[in-house]
């Protein structure tokens, strides 16, 4: 486990009260110093100069449209906008969402419902034309630091409802992903042998009927997928009772 970095965010709002309210959220959810400005001129200078990660950006400023004007002008960058407003107008959100933004928000609106699309935004995407796995994971730990964790280091993996629990030779890490994604960025040495759980067969110790030895943890395994582990059944890895 590595290396780790806090995202850049710029504040884009005109509203004194409403621009010190989100500087402090995001100062809170563990973003060190946000840019923030109160106009669309300095706005665009900050993102060709500092080229933030993402912009909440106003829709309207002295009642002119100009968070749209912004947009246009960095169309590239759209996903990394997410876009404020007081009205309930359909017409605004279906302009935004065509632009393909990464957000549309309504104030007020609550910390966690901006935290979701952070999280969203900030997600790494797995490349389409990736021919192989990535050897590691980057899972968001404490005030957003971006953990890379080494799949080579993984004992296995586990669900609860809609998080997923990572087991490592380090500690445990929680991720808001189901499992079933979760295995798209696996290779080939991890394999589902349960509902709730994906094992590293690097680590994997003895099988039995209804459990395996994961290095010192004993996992259930479902009978459903007992037939995965059929061709781990060598002469050098004997069933026997865990």
């Amino acid at each position: 486990m590595d290396s780790y970095r806090t995202p850049s965010i710029l504040i884009i709002e005109d509203n004194l009260i409403d621009a010190s309210w989100l500087n402090q959220v995001l100062v809170n959810m563990g973003f060190t110093s946000p840019y923030l400005t109160h106009d669309i001129d300095s706005a665009a200078s900050i993102i060709r100069d500092q080229r933030p990660q993402i912009m909440i950006c106003d829709l309207f400023f002295d009642g002119r449209p100009d968070g749209l004007i912004l947009l246009n002008q960095f169309s590239t960058l759209s996903k990394q906008f997410i876009m404020t407003t007081n009205s309930h107008e359909n017409k605004l959100y279906e302009q935004t969402r065509a632009l393909g933004v990464g957000g549309h928000l309504i104030k007020p609106f609550h910390p966690l419902t901006l935290r979701s699309l952070l999280d969203n935004i900030l997600s790494p995407v797995p490349s389409q034309t990736s021919l192989q796995p990535s050897s590691h994971l980057f899972i968001r730990g404490a005030q957003n630091k971006q953990i890379r964790v080494d799949l080579s280091e993984i004992l296995f993996l586990y669900s609860e409802r809609n998080y997923t629990f990572i087991k490592t030779v380090q500690g445990r890490f929680t991720i808001k992903r189901s499992l079933s994604k979760m295995q798209e960025d696996l290779d080939k040495r991890f394999l589902r042998i349960h509902n709730s759980y994906i094992v590293n067969t690097d680590f994997l110790k003895a099988i039995s009927t209804n459990t395996v030895l994961i290095d010192k943890d004993i996992i259930p395994l479902g009978r459903a997928y007992r037939k995965n582990l059929v061709p781990l059944l060598t002469p050098n890895r004997e069933e026997k009772s865990t």
